[in-house]
């Protein structure tokens, strides 16, 4: 153990070491665009920076000037940010779009945070996040160049087209890294608000000239300005929340919601305004366009890619939960030394968790061995059994462990930037690997202890060896398929096309497969639930279970019926809990003919006044429910109330003139949906009507039949009747 340790703590001197000496040595590069002013502004002067650079470069790594903090840094440092804070709260707030608002607090926030803060700009191999992103915008339009000219025979297209994709993606495997360190600079920021309050004006200005040239231009740019400031805040605010150790689903909602957002720029039917011009006008607002959508078009694909990628930006959930970040911040804050020459805050986690994950490794063998010991307690040969399965378990389980401590040091090492994705794809091969082994060698130590059991009761003990067999094939195979999946190859291809044997197999079984991949399918469409009421095709109760090939309902007869879940994809699906306010009452009221029109009038406002009223009806006019902010934006494809289950309708009418009463149709919906609560408040509305039907005089008509006898003048004529 104090081997591996001395060892261990080599490896982190010597890491640190020289991750000290780049980061003294680093050159920051802060070339920014005139054309594009945006909110990531972090640009400084170049030539002060590199001389500042060249200075550093003159000093020893080791001088006490640069590892001993100095307590004067941070107190010259922080008189100035609280007037800094103040003066630019005042700018933002005179800002029409950047308002003091509860929505706008949290950006407001970052925005005060990164102006004051005093770090240096962070950058990426040398490039700030604009500066990246700027890369990848030529990338893209080389892209699109070459596949309007591209020859589908030339190897030397193909061979530039796959060096520019691959370029492409290696920037934006590096945005995660830049997002993390993003620097605003106040003159910058103002550059940026005066920028855009032109463009306003020049607009409102021209609002009456919209087919000028001018106003073309102006609209054209500002779109443009508008996209680029969602893209810019939400990297910002991104940034903060991956600070914050924000949970995986709450970023990804974050990226999702600036997706929609840009996308619902339509830019499209700009082309055309533009056809309008002339020549040399049209040129210069193609450029625009041009500008414009490939702007669009790598906001899009980069905010996709952190989508498909949010795990590189989300917190660790142990680094989290262990509240790590704060014990690296202390220990540097309490340290003597720099953290950018001698980081303690990072290297006591590491080196304690490394230890504690080595000790824990002997730890969980002996209760490998306790857990073997009481299952083979009785056994003649138990110390021969306890030493095979702890031989077989222990070192796989080990190197588990290991991989476990790297991960998470990882974490600890790249903070504050996230960990590279290179970096997330090769420990989760290395999970999967150690996973298939771990597995495998319990298969191999105890599971190959109780088939062997098995097997001297069996007959058939080829069936056991062969079943060992399928079990290994498959483990492999899962984990052959799972490490081609994080390689990022398409695994559906090489599965559909394993061959003649491949396609035997699934002809052979193909109605299990068809209820395994339906009840995938199921599971995805979230059709139905458990507890669910549902009614698929001839069986209506309530839903057990869903397995994997049948899922089980309980009927209302308390029978337990089975049903593929290939025949319930295939049928209508009825189900009764997938709405939120709204069970359908519906009733006639019969009312005599002697009612009058007055009284029948009065009744029927009577009863829709009560209905209106009653705690437990749906109110058409005041429903109370919360908007879903997740349909939302969805409301102008579908019926967001119909989608979700809110139902609301109220009808009180008059129906119609029967052959025996005048008919009044009720039409209404009570706000539960539990069937006794229902109950509850369909009588208390039925007595309700009796009451108001009393009060206004109005009775209950019911099926009668009158027959009329019509009376003879004498008796020879009923005779004569009678005879004819």
């Amino acid at each position: 153990m104090k081997k591996y340790i001395t060892k261990f703590l080599l490896i982190i001197s010597i890491i640190t070491f020289a991750n000290a000496e780049d980061n003294v040595s680093k050159k920051v590069d802060l070339n920014k665009t005139s054309k594009e002013v945006v909110l990531d502004s972090n640009a400084t002067n170049l030539d002060s920076n590199e001389t500042k650079v060249d200075e550093n470069k003159t000093k020893s790594i080791l001088s006490l000037d640069n590892i001993i903090k100095s307590k004067e840094e941070k107190t010259v440092a922080d008189e100035n940010k609280s007037a800094k804070k103040e003066e630019i709260l005042e700018i933002l707030s005179k800002d029409t779009d950047i308002n003091i608002s509860d929505t706008n607090n949290e950006l407001v926030s970052v925005i005060l945070k990164k102006v004051t803060e005093d770090k240096p700009s962070g950058t990426v191999n040398g490039k700030t996040l604009s500066q990246v992103v700027e890369e990848i915008k030529i990338v893209n339009l080389k892209l699109k160049a070459l596949k309007s000219t591209v020859d589908s025979n030339s190897s030397k297209d193909i061979t530039e087209n796959n060096s520019l994709k691959k370029e492409k993606e290696t920037l934006l495997e590096s945005i995660p890294t830049a997002v993390s360190q993003q620097t605003l600079d106040k003159d910058n920021l103002l550059e940026y608000l005066k920028h855009r309050k032109e463009l306003r004006k020049t607009l409102d200005r021209l609002k009456n000239r919209t087919g000028t040239f001018e106003y073309a231009q102006a609209n054209l740019q500002n779109i443009n300005v508008e996209i680029t400031n969602i893209f810019y805040t939400t990297m910002l605010i991104l940034e903060k929340k991956f600070n914050d150790g924000e949970r995986e689903s709450n970023i990804k909602k974050l990226l999702e919601d600036a997706l929609i957002e840009i996308q619902l720029k339509k830019i499209s039917n700009l082309k055309e305004d533009i056809e309008k011009f002339n020549n040399k006008q049209k040129d210069a607002l193609e450029e625009d366009y041009k500008v414009l959508v490939n702007n669009q078009e790598v906001y899009e694909d980069i905010i996709s890619f952190l989508i498909k990628n949010t795990n590189l930006i989300s917190g660790n959930k142990l680094f989290t939960s262990l509240n790590l970040r704060d014990i690296i911040n202390y220990i540097n804050d309490v340290s003597p030394f720099k953290s950018s020459a001698i980081n303690l805050g990072k290297i006591i986690p590491i080196t304690l968790i490394m230890i504690l994950l080595f000790s824990v490794r002997r730890f969980l063998a002996n209760i490998i061995v306790f857990i073997v010991s009481i299952f083979y307690k009785n056994e003649e040969n138990h110390e021969e059994i306890k030493s095979h399965v702890v031989g077989a378990i222990k070192r796989p389980l080990g190197v588990l462990l290991i991989a476990f401590g790297i991960d998470i040091c990882s974490s600890i090492f790249y903070y504050p930037s996230p960990v590279p994705l290179n970096f997330v794809k090769t420990i989760g091969i290395i999970y999967v690997v150690l996973y298939a082994w771990l597995i495998l060698s319990i298969i191999d130590g105890y599971g190959a202890i109780i088939i062997g059991k098995i097997a001297k009761k069996s007959e058939r003990k080829e069936v056991l060896n062969l079943l060992v067999k399928i079990i290994y094939i498959i483990i492999i195979l899962i984990a052959i398929l799972l490490i081609l999946s994080k390689l990022g190859v398409d695994v559906s291809a090489i599965v559909a096309s394993l061959g003649i044997g491949g396609l035997a197999v699934a002809f052979a079984t193909k109605d299990i497969i068809a209820n395994f991949f339906a009840s995938i399918l199921l599971l995805f469409d979230n059709s139905l639930s458990q507890g669910d009421w549902v009614v698929v095709g001839d069986v209506e109760g309530t839903v057990v279970e869903t397995g994997l090939r049948k899922t089980t309902i309980r009927t209302f007869d308390n029978a337990l019926v089975s049903v593929p879940n290939s025949k319930i994809i295939d049928s209508s699906i009825k189900n009764w809990n997938r709405r939120r306010i709204g069970r359908r009452i519906r009733m006639t009221l019969t009312v005599e003919y002697s009612a009058t029109p007055r009284q029948l009038k009065k009744c029927i406002d009577d009863i829709r006044e009560m209905l209106l009223n009653h705690p437990g009806i749906a109110n058409p006019s005041g429903l109370g429910r919360k908007k879903d902010q997740r349909l939302a934006y969805r409301q102008n494809m579908v019926s967001i109330d119909d989608l979700a289950g809110y139902k609301n309708t109220l009808f009180v009418v008059l129906d119609e003139f029967s052959s025996s009463s005048i008919d009044i149709m009720i039409y209404c919906f009570t706000k539960s949906i539990v069937w006794g609560e229902y109950l509850d408040v369909k009588q208390d509305v039925m007595l309700k009507i009796m009451d108001i039907m009393k009060d206004n005089n109005v009775g209950f008509a019911f099926p009668s039949r009158k027959l009329y006898v019509e009376k003879k003048d004498s008796e020879e004529e009923a005779i004569k009747d009678l005879v004819e």
